[in-house]
């Protein structure tokens, strides 16, 4: 492996292993929500930061978010963030005005280690394997609150949240037994993210798996959300750029193919090989959110 390889290696096991905060540059207030601050503990402990957004209806989606994000977005029309990533920024907080307008109450978080939420017990993050529990702590909060107890939940998740979200459903399924339906943002396997983005740096499949066991003190292999989603039980709405550069399209057709209920559906991204304009394409039309809730929910 030459030395370019190395320092691409390097760069992206602190991608992948390693906390990095984003600024949360943008808030509900700013498009006329009102909404309230709020923070409640993780299955372990972990204190996590989010917001409420109260709707008008007995509905209410609970929202995380991709990598390096936080419960805003993510501000890569800014540098240094703006280097790191596709140049442009992720702003969700037009999505949650659609869901808002069309009743929906809403729970957002910083998952550990990003945005305003504390770390979990060391500064390392595990795709999906630490943060499952960030996932139950804020179902559980919203079955406590004397405001939302009674509300039918459903699941928004992206990428790395939506592997912490299908960890979540294949360790703890009780914790999901109510879940309406949920949209999932492009989860990722380790498999397709090594013959995809590590393949394309020039790093070993091998090198990469030891050198990520070395970092987080996890395996690679346990990164396998087609194996998760056997576990879901609800309506599941699957999204992914057909041509991302740095995963592969067998990851989400097996996702899809795994999930074992009958309403499912799966919604291929074209024209781009940027997985980052998944992220944005919702909030910049949430048509298909708003029909596939309303479909579920109401």
């Amino acid at each position: 492996m030459n030395e370019q390889s190395q320092q691409m290696m390097q760069a992206m096991l602190h991608t992948m292993g390693e906390a990095s905060r984003t600024p949360i540059m943008r808030r509900p207030s700013d498009y006329d929500l009102a909404y309230e601050d709020v923070f409640f503990p993780a299955l372990d402990g972990t204190v996590i930061e989010g917001w409420f957004i109260p709707g008008t209806s007995d509905n209410i989606i609970v929202v995380n978010h991709f990598k390096g994000a936080n419960r805003y977005g993510f501000p890569g029309h800014l540098e240094p963030w703006k280097s790191q990533g596709a140049g442009f920024e992720v702003n969700f907080l037009p999505l949650y005005k659609a869901l808002h307008e069309a009743g929906y109450s809403i729970l957002t978080y910083d998952l550990r280690g990003n945005g305003l939420s504390a770390p979990g017990p060391h500064p390392l993050i595990g795709s999906g394997l630490l943060e499952y529990r960030d996932v139950i702590g804020a179902l559980r909060y919203v079955r406590s609150r004397e405001d939302t107890k009674h509300m039918d939940i459903s699941i928004y998740t992206q990428c790395f949240g939506a592997n912490s979200t299908f960890t979540a459903i294949e360790k703890h399924p009780e914790e999901f037994a109510d879940i309406k339906c949920m949209m999932a943002l492009q989860p990722l396997s380790s498999c397709a993210f090594i013959d995809g983005g590590v393949a394309a740096a020039g790093i070993p499949g091998d090198v990469w798996e030891a050198e990520y066991e070395k970092l987080t003190s996890l395996r690679t292999s346990d990164i396998d959300m087609p194996r998760c989603a056997k576990a879901i039980t609800f309506p599941t709405f699957v999204v992914q750029v057909r041509d991302d550069f740095i995963t592969k399209p067998y990851d989400m057709e097996a996702v899809y193919d795994a999930i074992p209920v009958e309403d499912k559906k799966i919604f291929w991204i074209e024209g781009t090989n940027i997985r980052t304009d998944c992220y944005r394409y919702f909030p910049n039309d949430p048509t298909q959110v708003i029909e596939w809730f309303d479909a579920h929910i109401k």
